[in-house]
């Protein structure tokens, strides 16, 4: 072969070679290029709109990004215009308006994702702000890709309380529906307001917060839906419009925002906590809303790690009503570990020895407490001297081998409180020896239900007595149930509203069905209400 020949097939093969090695270099910087903005998209943001793309009196609505008041009846569509200087610090926001009401509910404007979310957590906040003649509700929604599918919502409105002259801001967020509401009120203020949403759809449950105000915590999702768009239902006037701004869905929680724990952290000496629950009565507050809530509530329990549970009776409303108890057969099967039930004046004793045992007094021992349940429905039914009989022989097994004792039954032999006072709150006959024995014994805890109040707590002859609320019709307290921790000196309760983190010392509020109430009037009118966790010294000691 010619040398010429030779040269030039060597040129040829080193440019192969480097177009070769281009191509390879190409494909590298494109993947890792891939995978940072993939990497950066999971860690960062899924969507950001701060209306400043836009020209300044421009139109949204049926954008490439926005839609807006599809199927809107009236004769005149709504606006949803981009307006200069208006935004938070001068920026640009988006102005909505029209000449007449409209239920924003139904008509609004809406951002679609690039892509559905139905796995992880995801962040969603914005940024709002009423008109100055505000008449009609703001809604800020996480939904699927219809309408109907709302897996989360906020929603606000003005609102006139009875006795109160000023108008309210009166918040509510949902649970498990989007009509079953929960309620919190603020005061009015026509100013930007930041609306900030987590959803955890591995857990199925969304927390809420209106600026610094927590609207909820641990609330059920209402659909199973994936997060497919944004939904913002908000309404003025073209000279008053209502204002949105800085839209942002994210992975990542907000710069300075931190998430609560919900439920409470153990010591290093903890021996095992235990769990238990006031009335679950299934049909006093409606029948599918008590199911949801005390299903919850189990659910709750397992992940807080409870070894065993105890429901504190009346696990129905309606005595002979066999949907009622075959319901709550299929509810408890939600337990992960043991659960215990206590006989309440709601269950008839031959429909509970049916359902639910096959015994009204027994106990359960477990890592040395002795855990004595006994039947006592109230109203003056009384206990007779078998029944005390037996309930001593367990205290006298329970001292002979070292086991701190805690009874668990529906109405409590406190008697020193406001309702305690009342005949239907009452044990009755044997009342007062059970009392002596509970003495003589050193019983530590007495757990009842019975009260639908916040968590009640008394001292009185080295017992400690606690009313746990429950999760049927609880009032001036919050739904939920108790973490007992039992450490080798001490046992330490938590309360845990449903629908919220566990209550800490340093709580000022707890929520009730209708809003917040201060602790301060809360134990003005009930000094035994319980609040944030406590500690309770052990009778009997675990030694090495």
């Amino acid at each position: 072969m010619p040398a010429r020949n030779r040269t030039s097939q060597k040129i040829k093969s080193v440019l192969s070679l480097f177009i070769l090695i281009t191509g390879w270099f190409s494909v590298f910087v494109f993947q890792v290029a891939l995978v940072s903005n993939l990497v950066a998209a999971e860690q960062g943001g899924l969507l950001t709109d701060d209306f400043e793309e836009y020209a300044d009196g421009q139109s949204i609505i049926a954008s490439e990004k926005w839609k807006g008041f599809e199927g809107f009846p009236g004769k005149v569509k709504p606006t949803a215009v981009v307006k200069g200087a208006l935004g938070i610090d001068g920026s640009q926001a988006l102005a909505v308006s029209h000449a007449e009401p409209f239920r924003t509910d139904g008509w609004g404007v809406r951002r679609q994702l690039a892509k559905p979310v139905s796995t992880g957590v995801v962040w969603v906040q914005c940024r709002f702000k009423p008109a100055k003649e505000w008449k009609t509700s703001t809604f800020f929604d996480l939904r699927g890709e219809t309408s109907k599918d709302i897996i989360a919502r906020i929603a606000v409105a003005p609102f006139q309380e009875k006795g109160v002259k000023e108008l309210q801001m009166r918040w509510h967020s949902v649970f498990n529906r989007p009509y079953w509401r929960v309620y919190t009120k603020t005061a009015l203020e026509q100013r930007w307001y930041t609306m900030t949403a987590r959803i955890d759809f591995d857990q199925k449950t969304y927390a809420c917060w209106a600026d610094g105000q927590t609207l909820g915590e641990e609330l059920p999702l209402t659909s199973d839906a994936a997060l497919s768009h944004i939904y913002l239902g908000v309404a003025g006037t073209p000279d008053d419009p209502a204002l949105i701004d800085q839209l942002i869905v994210s992975r990542t929680a907000p710069a300075g925002f931190t998430f609560p724990r919900l439920l409470p952290e153990p010591e290093d000496d903890l021996i095992y906590r235990f769990a238990a629950v006031g009335d679950p009565q299934l049909g006093f507050g409606g029948f599918e809303t008590d199911k949801v809530r005390f299903a919850h509530a189990i659910d709750q329990i397992n992940r807080s790690g409870a070894e065993l549970s105890f429901m504190l009776g009346d696990m129905v409303h309606e005595k002979r009503d066999l949907k009622l108890y075959d319901a709550m057969l299929e509810l408890v099967k939600r337990f992960e570990k043991p659960y215990h039930y206590v006989r309440g004046n709601h269950e008839i004793p031959e429909l509970f020895l049916r359902y639910f045992f096959r015994e009204l007094h027994y106990s359960v021992v477990h890592k040395g407490v002795r855990f004595v349940v006994i039947d006592a429905e109230g109203n003056h039914a009384g206990l007779n001297d078998k029944q005390l009989d037996w309930i001593e022989s367990e205290f006298k097994q329970a001292k002979k081998v070292g086991e701190e004792i805690v009874i668990a039954l529906h109405v409590s032999p406190w008697q020193n409180n406001e309702r305690g006072r009342g005949k239907y709150n009452q044990i009755g006959k044997g009342r007062d020896r059970l009392r002596a024995m509970m003495k003589q014994y050193k019983v530590l805890l007495s757990l009842s239900g019975h009260y639908h109040r916040a968590l009640w707590h008394g001292y009185e002859e080295e017992t400690h007595y606690l009313v746990l609320g429950g999760t049927a019709l609880v009032s001036q307290g919050a739904f939920g149930w108790c973490a007992f921790d039992v450490y080798p000196d001490r046992i330490v309760v938590h309360q845990k509203p449903l629908f919220f983190a566990y209550e800490k010392a340093d709580a000022k509020q707890i929520h009730t069905s209708r809003g917040w109430l201060s602790y301060k009037e809360l134990k003005a009118k009930h000094p035994y209400a319980q609040q944030g966790p406590l500690t309770i010294k052990r009778h009997r000691p675990v030694t090495e």
